[in-house]
């Protein structure tokens, strides 16, 4: 039999009431499943302080968390199937690549006056080439 799940409350450490307390500190209580009365107790106050603390905006409706834990280990035994149409990032840039290289105008080199060459860029196009670049059906 499964015992039921009891939620464990936060330990408190008794100390003298600080000359001075920040909201951080009660914030901070409150995550470590503190809660009003662990407060209390904690720092020595009266109930009436308490509800002075939490008229502050920042604690205003705030609460302890609950800490639970389960009474066994869970783990996860289930296997993610990979994709078989996932592609890595290398294999997409090289498809890109070579439908770049199929599809695209042979380069053309230029002398222009004073020695210059200038090349003109591979153009992008739909249109059908072969595989020696030439023009299919146009």
């Amino acid at each position: 039999m499964i015992d039921a799940n009891k939620p464990t409350n936060g330990t408190v450490v008794k100390q003298e009431t600080p000359k001075r307390m920040t909201t951080t500190m009660i914030l901070t209580d409150l995550d470590n499943g503190i809660d009003r009365n662990g407060i209390k107790e904690k720092y020595a106050l009266e109930a009436w302080m308490v509800s002075e603390l939490f008229k502050h905006p920042k604690l205003k409706g705030k609460k302890a968390k609950k800490k639970r834990s389960l009474p066994f280990e869970f783990v996860d035994d289930t296997v993610e199937e990979a994709n078989p149409n996932q592609v890595t990032l290398e294999q997409a840039i090289d498809a890109v690549e070579t439908k770049l290289e199929k599809h695209s105008l042979p380069t053309a080199e230029i002398e222009a006056e004073e020695g210059i060459r200038l090349s003109s860029n591979n153009i992008d196009t739909d249109l059908p080439f072969d595989n020696d670049g030439q023009l299919t059906n146009f």
